[in-house]
């Protein structure tokens, strides 16, 4: 039996993915702006074919958007579909809490919240250092995480398409700097729900999952009430 685990090695799409998207994170790239193939791949010295592999995940995701013969953009946000897509996610992570609680045997679900209570801690260090990258890259492999242990592969698919785009850009950090106030509301939440998903108790767990994606809803409805113009289309802040 080997006593080394394999060395989990990013491929080049995969990593130009990541530059990708953390550069969308941080705010280097717009909604609207235009992303030649070209200057891609003169910035990340390679060539353009893995650039091409990917842009069509990042398309994928929601996060860039391909026009014919006018080239590559980063999406816009629009409002009313970022609503639509939390309401769209929580119910398919409420289907996933209800189904992996369903499906995973009691030793199954501790070892899952043993991870997700390790991503936690990672993130509770990270909003201490202000890393808006890692605390949204442990965000995404939480929820993911819950998704996947359903063991649904439709219900996957179908949050790799409807849920995952928004935390990846998350809509907040389109509206507003995370202060310290912001950051510790961020770490509140997800302390409340982890502390729900310990229970494993089906009602309180989905329940949980509600208040934590709710909140979200209602923060950007609030938002856009004091701030009326988004509502007429996209919108770049």
């Amino acid at each position: 039996m080997s006593r080394l685990a394999k060395i989990n090695q990013k491929s080049l799409r995969e990593l130009i993915v990541d530059s990708i998207r953390d550069a969308i994170v941080q705010g280097k790239f717009k909604p609207g702006e235009k992303i030649p193939e070209q200057d891609l791949a003169e910035q990340l010295g390679v060539s353009r074919t893995p650039i091409r592999e990917a842009i069509r995940i990042l398309e994928q995701q929601g996060l860039l958007e391909t026009r014919p013969k006018n080239g590559t953009y980063v999406a816009s946000l629009k409002w009313d579909e970022v609503q639509d897509s939390l309401i769209v996610r929580m119910a398919l992570e409420e289907t996933a809490v209800r189904q992996a609680l369903q499906r995973l045997s009691q030793d199954e679900w501790h070892a899952l919240m043993t991870r997700i209570q390790a991503l936690y801690d990672g993130m509770c260090a990270a909003i201490a250092a202000n890393d808006m990258i890692v605390a949204t890259e442990l965000d995404i492999e939480w929820h993911t995480l819950l998704i996947d242990a359903a063991r649904n592969h439709f219900l996957s698919r179908t949050w790799r398409v409807s849920g995952l785009p928004y935390l990846v850009w998350s809509p907040e950090r389109e509206l507003y700097p995370f202060t310290a106030e912001k950051w510790a509301v961020l770490q509140q939440r997800h302390q409340a729900l982890l502390e729900a998903l310990w229970s494993g108790d089906p009602e309180q767990c989905v329940a949980a999952v509600r208040n934590h994606i709710s909140g979200k809803l209602s923060d950007l409805i609030h938002w856009l009430d004091k701030n009326p113009s988004p509502k007429e289309g996209n919108h770049e802040p």
